[in-house]
């Protein structure tokens, strides 16, 4: 039996992306620019995001004045309007990303349903099969009817997700191997080429390794929580085949 359910994983799954939602309407630089996101780049050897600004400890270590002078560059950019469009293109392209997130979030926590109603009234419907006889009526034959569309219902819904999580799963992993294998050697100190400032090398970056990463780890333990659950099924079905069997007998 695993120790988190599919469904507490997949609404906690979806209670975190839209914490990251939220990060990105309120301050995208903070979740773009975290530890966890610099360290990973920086052990992969990935560069920067474009759209993620990256922290500068020799700014803060030369004192004062030198932060003085990037404080006040920054301002003369903002005064005269350089810089200005990029900003206002990176804050539209975090919206968009966090409604995206906000749908993706709100399906998920709604279709994990599937996976715990059935399973809940998995034992209650097999108690009751076994206190039944042929004997007592209706009741009887409408008891396992509706137990056999729980678990139908069950069956289904786990075979869906254990595709949806394989497909996460190889899409996640073949964009990780992409990123590690093909642009992991750019220094994060150098400066990206202007071709490659539009289309798909956009995406080699490492906001986008770390989120593909997590993305690969979280779907690939579901699908090991989901076959558990699956056998967990299996095994009670058995059981109440040979209660019923040894009932006819």
């Amino acid at each position: 039996m695993p120790l988190l359910s599919s469904t507490l994983l997949l609404r906690t799954h979806s209670l975190t992306c839209l914490t990251f939602a939220y990060y990105l309407v309120t301050s995208p630089s903070q979740l773009l620019s975290s530890t966890p996101i610099w360290l990973l780049g920086e052990s992969m050897s990935l560069r920067p995001a474009s759209y993620a600004p990256e922290p500068q400890p020799g700014l803060h270590d030369a004192g004062p004045g030198s932060s003085r002078i990037s404080t006040s560059h920054r301002l003369s950019s903002l005064i005269t309007g350089h810089g200005t469009a990029n900003m206002h293109a990176e804050r539209e392209l975090c919206a968009l990303l966090a409604v995206v997130l906000v749908g993706y979030a709100v399906m998920i926590f709604l279709f994990a349903g599937d996976l715990t109603l059935p399973s809940l009234s998995l034992s209650s419907s097999a108690s009751s099969g076994k206190v039944s006889s042929p004997s007592s009526g209706p009741a009887t034959t409408s008891s396992p009817r509706r137990y056999g569309e729980e678990v139908h219902t069950l069956l289904t819904a786990q075979s869906r997700w254990l595709s949806l999580a394989g497909l996460h799963v190889l899409a996640s992993s073949g964009l990780v191997a992409w990123i590690y294998l093909f642009h992991s050697q750019a220094g994060t100190n150098r400066s990206v080429p202007s071709s490659s400032l539009s289309g798909f090398p956009l995406l080699a970056n490492r906001v986008t390794f770390t989120a593909a990463l997590m993305d690969m780890l979280f779907w690939g333990y579901l699908w090991t929580v989901l076959k558990d659950e699956g056998r967990e099924v299996a095994k009670a079905l058995a059981r109440r085949r040979e209660f019923e069997d040894d009932g006819e007998d």
